[in-house]
This record gives structure tokens, sequence and C-alpha cells, in this order.
């Protein structure tokens, strides 16, 4: 079955990575076309009407971020939907991320999948018969597969480098879900579920979900980041999973994650579920108090040293309540940071010998996460002194006052040293890697073999050149440029032979019926003296004549200056060589992968698309 193709093939992946692009729908009808022909060999003939989720304004009342397009493709008596959920791709991704799988305080975007997959299927006409399939990167599989579990809204979820299923989230997510948890667990309330060992909680949403009908398949990176912190994050995985070694030069993530301290990972999740909450409550104003007790309003305008002055003279009331915030709400979240700094050493050494960072970039972060750390101590016993000191009186307030800004003002430039060493390091492009490893890409290479790879989402062959060297080509290039340079030969062979035609019609065929006219008139005049004599009012000034010959002294010019034979050969002439141009093309592409045996049907089908 030629839909079946799809999901079988690298198509959906690619599919997937092109979803990235944001095409627009003519554009995206013209890629899955291509894709197909250059993963089959096969032109597919069907139809394919486009659906995207900025259209839906059901999507857009719920303000989520979610980003996904629909395609109703049919063949013959075959007809799906597939639903393309986009991943990660910006801040508000990200923030979704945070506060829905890592701290459980979010549902929108799983929300927003599962509306959008509804009004699709209003839009596009589909059946309840119609199987309803859902593609997914990242966040976009995660959403797929809430919704999928929960609400049945899709038959089958193709999935690749997803994040997967964290049960807070689902707690929020599926009313009947946190009943059997409270059931279970003997909880009272949705904050007590913080308490439930993670490995008893993961192992309970699992079998709870165990019979949704929807059938999950997954494609993970072994290196995958996202990967690496499932099992300690507690996150349930399902469906059925092809675990692919993208990397083989690292051994990976997992290993290094599984060494960190559980506690590390306890503090991380207790971050994002405090930032999570806030964030909800009243956005970055409120995450700030809520974790500082700082007042946004009162650092408006403050940028550098001179704002921090006119601050603290001006606003003294504004000053020492910012303190003694700072004073009782920086120490507990210090502590959290304090976890995470002081496991520099497993965590970069761990990244050292697993060859993702060099020897020098280790010591660069440890050193620097070091340095942080002994800030931070110091500015909280800054902190403290200066508290102390505003309740002993006036002139010792002033000093304690002085003492802070000097420590905040040597802060800045210690911390902005440290960001710029770590930066000078070169250790984030060094981490590129792991990033490259969540990647369609890395997965999709990892998949293929022989002389087969790809390039963001075109298809990429490979030979040995004549010297050893090895030659690329990019296939899906070559064909767009062969598609594409035949369709405006074509166009340009259109508009000549419309010239031609417009030449003979419109300037020599209407010079030859206007000399007609005119010879036939003369004619007329010649043959009938009188009765033009009569009809031109000759007669009545002249009654005694009678005219007996009229001759008309005829000079009818030949047309000149309107042969363009040469010009428009000229023009055929220059469309035959851009044809043979691109068929040269064509043909150095196939000499250079004789062995591929499908290459020149796909030359040929391409121009169908």
């Amino acid at each position: 079955m030629s839909l079946d193709k799809i999901t079988s093939s690298n198509i959906w992946l690619r599919l997937v990575n092109s979803e990235y692009d944001n095409l627009e729908p003519n554009e995206l009808e013209t890629k899955f076309k291509s894709i197909y022909l250059e993963e089959t060999g096969e032109l597919f003939e069907g139809n394919v009407e486009i659906y995207h989720s900025s259209d839906s304004k059901d999507v857009s009342s719920l303000e989520s971020g979610y980003d996904g397009t629909a395609l109703r493709i049919t063949e013959g008596s075959e007809e799906k939907l597939f639903v393309i959920n986009q991943g990660t791709t910006n801040g508000v991704d990200w923030n979704e991320n945070i506060k829905a799988a890592f701290a459980g305080q979010s549902v929108k975007q799983a929300e927003a999948t599962r509306v959008f997959t509804e009004d699709a299927k209003q839009q596009l006409n589909i059946s309840e018969d119609t199987e309803v399939v859902s593609l997914g990167h990242s966040l976009g599989n995660h959403n797929s597969t809430v919704t999928g579990i929960v609400d049945n809204t899709f038959d089958e979820i193709y999935g690749v480098n997803g994040l997967q299923m964290p049960p807070y989230e689902l707690l929020d997510y599926d009313p009947a879900f946190f009943r059997e948890v409270r059931k279970e667990f003997n909880v009272a309330t949705r904050d007590q579920v913080y308490d439930i060992p993670l490995n008893e909680l993961a192992e309970f949403t699992k079998e709870f979900y165990s019979d949704s009908p929807v059938e999950i398949h997954q494609l993970i990176s072994t290196d995958d980041p996202l990967y690496a912190v499932t099992e300690k994050a507690g996150f349930v995985t399902f469906g059925d999973v092809e675990m692919i070694d993208t990397n083989p030069e690292v051994n990976g993530i997992k290993e290094l994650i599984d060494d960190i301290p559980d506690d590390v990972i306890g503090s991380l999740r207790d971050l994002a579920i405090k930032y999570a909450a806030a964030d909800n409550k009243g956005g970055l104003n409120e995450v700030v108090y809520q974790m500082l007790g700082v007042k946004m309003e009162y650092l408006k305008g403050i940028e550098g040293k001179a704002d921090i002055l006119g601050w603290y003279a001006f606003h003294q009331d504004q000053f020492d309540e910012t303190m003694r915030a700072l004073d009782k709400n920086l120490p507990p979240l210090a502590d959290k940071i304090r976890l995470i700094t002081q496991n520099a050493d497993t965590i970069f050494g761990r990244l050292y010998e697993e060859g993702y960072i060099s020897k020098e970039q280790k010591d660069i972060m440890i050193k620097e996460l070091g340095n942080i750390d002994k800030d931070l101590t110091r500015i909280l016993k800054t902190l403290k002194g200066n508290v102390t000191l505003n309740d002993d009186g006036l002139t010792v307030s002033l000093a304690g006052d002085a003492a802070l800004l000097l420590v905040a003002l040597e802060l800045q430039k210690s911390l902005t040293a440290s960001a710029k060493n770590i930066m000078d390091s070169g250790i984030l492009e060094s981490l590129e890697s792991i990033k490259d490893s969540h990647s369609i890409n890395e997965l999709l290479n990892a998949l293929s073999g022989g002389n087969k790879s790809y390039s963001g989402t075109d298809l990429i062959f490979t030979t040995t050149g004549a010297g050893g060297e090895p030659i690329e080509v990019n296939m899906s290039a070559a064909l767009r440029l062969y598609r594409e340079g035949a369709l405006i030969f074509e166009d340009k062979m259109s508009a000549i032979a419309k010239l031609e035609k417009a030449v003979h019609e419109e300037i020599q065929l209407a010079f030859k019926e206007e000399r007609k006219k005119v010879l036939d008139e003369i004619y007329n005049i010649e043959s009938n003296p009188k009765g033009y004599a009569y009809s031109r009012g000759w007669m009545h000034r002249y009654p005694l004549y009678e005219v007996e010959l009229l001759k008309v002294m005829e000079n009818v010019y030949p047309l000149e200056r309107a042969d363009l034979d040469e010009q428009i050969y000229e023009m055929k002439s220059s469309v035959d060589s851009g044809y043979k141009l691109i068929e040269d093309y064509r043909k150095a592409v196939e000499d250079l992968f004789a062995e591929e045996e499908r290459l020149s049907q796909m030359f040929d089908l391409v121009r169908g698309i």
C-alpha cells in the first residue's frame, strides 16, 4: 500500500524534519512528493491537502506556542490523516519543557495537540473511519503521546528522540489517573505527589496506561540527551522502541547522568517545580518574587553601577527591603545551586572521559564553577552582615550598605570574567555534538547505509573520485535543479510559442487582412466609377459630365521590420542550450552513480511533481 510506505521508510522522519522549515502548504506538498520519490523511486500520484495550526482559531485561543501541520493524504481508495507536531524551537517551547515535563505544572501544548487534531479533522472533512497518525520529534512526540494514551486522539504515533512521559504532567492532564494515584499511594493533595518515590510512580503510570489502544513506535538515539535523563527523572516510555547508536565514537551521556547523585537531580526538579508554579501565577516577575522575594518593579531601569548607586541613594527603603528578602530567600536557593556546582568534578570529568570536551575545558569549567560557588558564599555572608548592621543603627547601617555595594560591584566583575572564560574555552561548541545527537539528522544518517546520507532535509549520495577522495552530491538539490530547470525552460518555450503565434496572427495576418481590404476597395472604385462618383456628390456639382473611368494610383508598401524569425530562432536556441545544460548535468550525476539503478528513473519522474 502506498501510504504505508510513508511510515515504513525514512519518509516520515524527513517529513518531520521539514516541519521545522515552516513551509507554505504548496511548498510542503512539493517537499513531500520529492521525499517520496527519493525514498521509494516512485512518483506519488495521490492528493495532499494541508491545514496548519496557525489557521486554527481554536488553537490560537489557547496561547500555548503549539505548532503543527495536518496532511490529508489520499491515493486511490486509501486515506490517512498525518499530524506533524513540531518539537522544541524557541523560548516558549523550552518554557513548556520545564513547566510540563520536568515540573508537571502545564498541559497547554498537549491540550493544543488534541484541539488541533480535532479541528483539522473537521476542516479537512476526515471521516471517523480514517486512520489518524501522529509524527513528531522531541516535544512534538511528547505532546502526541500525552493526548494519545489519555484521549485516544491518534491511532498510531511515530516519534523520534521524543521527550518521554512524566507522571507529574499526566496527573494534571488526566483526572482519572490522579484519582487512582491518590488511592494507590494514599496522598491527599497534589503537592504530596512529589513525595512518592519516582520509580514507584513511574511503574504505576506504566501499568495504568498499559491498555491504551494507540500504537506507539519510537526511534531513539542512545546518545540523545533526553534519553539520558529519562530514567533518572522518573519518566515513562511507552510503545515499541528501537534504540540506535548514532554516534559510535562516544559512549553517550546516559552513564554520566546515572553517576550524578539523586539529590542533584532532585534539586533540579525542585527548582523546575518552583519556577513553573511561579511562572503560571504571574510570569517572570512572579518567578523572581517567589524564588528571591525581590519585587521586579524595584529593579526597573537598573542596568549599571550608577543606577545601583542612584537606587540606593534615593530609594533606601526599597533597597533595605530587597536586601532582607535576598537574605531570607537566597540561602535555600543557593543550597540547591551548590549541589550542582559541587558535582562539577563528576559532570565535567565524565564529559572529558567520554570525549565530549578537552582536559583544558574540563579544568576551566571546574575552576570557574568553583569561583561562582565562592562568590555565592561571599554575597550570602555580606548580605547577612548587612541586615545585622541595619538593625544596629544609621552609622553602622551606612557602613554595611557601602560594603554590600562594593561586594556587589566586585561580584559583577568576577561573574562577568567567569562567564567570559567559559565562553572563550569553546566548551559550548564542543558540546554541540550532544545537541546533534538529539537531532533527526544524526539518526537518519545512522539508519542509512552504503553511499546514502542526509544533510538537513536533503538526501546525499557519496562516491569515490579518481584520486580516492569522496565526492558528495546533494541528490535532493540535483533533482530540484533538474525539475525546476526543466519547468523554467518549458515556460520559456511556451512563451516563445505564444510570441510566434502573436507575430503571425497580430502582425503578419493583420497586415494581409488590411492590405486585402485596401485592394478590395480600390477594385470597387475602379469597377464602378459612376456609382462612386454619385456617392461622392460629383454628379451634383458637375451634372453635364459623366465619369466613365477612375484609376487609383496605389502604392502599398511591403511589411518591414516585422520578420522576427531570427530573434525567435535565437530564443529557441537559448532554451535548447539550457535543456542541454541540465541534461549534461543529469548525465554527469548518473555517470557518477551508475550503480544506482533508480537514479535515471528519478530524474524522469521528478518533472511530474
